[in-house]
């Protein structure tokens, strides 16, 4: 649904400036001069109202659970929506159980009994630490760039306290 805001900076720039034109003036040669000098107002407004949206979109969104698993999938994985994000209270499979691995250079989830093991030696373990959130993101997503894109995202939209892990499962 369109506001009536929206509807406002909704603009053709040519037929403005072509009706604004005085009618003896209205011929093919100062029609195209009149579409070539608002051209790149044309362009302006396009930008501003893509800007436009791209703000409301970001003040329709917050931190909470359900908002960020929204724009992870709107973002990464918009066909199949399969990108889910888990606060340590709804955490039913995991219950902590997150390490560091120095050979990977990253945090790696154990998951509980009977849904896989990590092999875990003594020289690639460094203690568990505790996250308030995890964001789970099917293993197929994972290209080059995804994870700093996804943290800049994350980091946009978290509280400045959270902590959070990004798992590909």
């Amino acid at each position: 649904m369109i506001s009536r805001i929206d509807e406002t900076f909704n603009v053709n720039i040519k037929r403005l400036a072509l009706l604004v034109l005085p009618t003896w003036l209205r011929r093919p040669l100062v029609g195209a001069l009149i579409y070539a000098g608002a051209t790149p107002l044309g362009r302006l407004a396009q930008e501003l109202r893509k800007y436009r949206s791209d703000t409301c979109y970001r003040l329709r969104h917050n931190g909470q659970v359900c908002k960020l698993r929204g724009v992870l999938n709107d973002e990464f994985d918009p066909a199949l929506r399969r990108i889910t994000v888990e606060d340590r209270d709804s955490a039913t499979l995991i219950e902590a159980s997150i390490i560091y691995r120095r050979e990977v250079a990253r945090w790696v989830m154990v998951p509980c009994r009977g849904f896989g093991a990590v092999i875990i030696h003594r020289e690639g373990f460094s203690g568990t630490s505790g996250f308030d959130f995890w964001v789970n993101v099917p293993d197929e997503l994972r290209t080059a760039g995804i994870e700093t894109r996804m943290c800049a995202i994350i980091n946009t939209y978290k509280l400045a306290s959270k902590r959070y892990t990004i798992n590909f499962i």
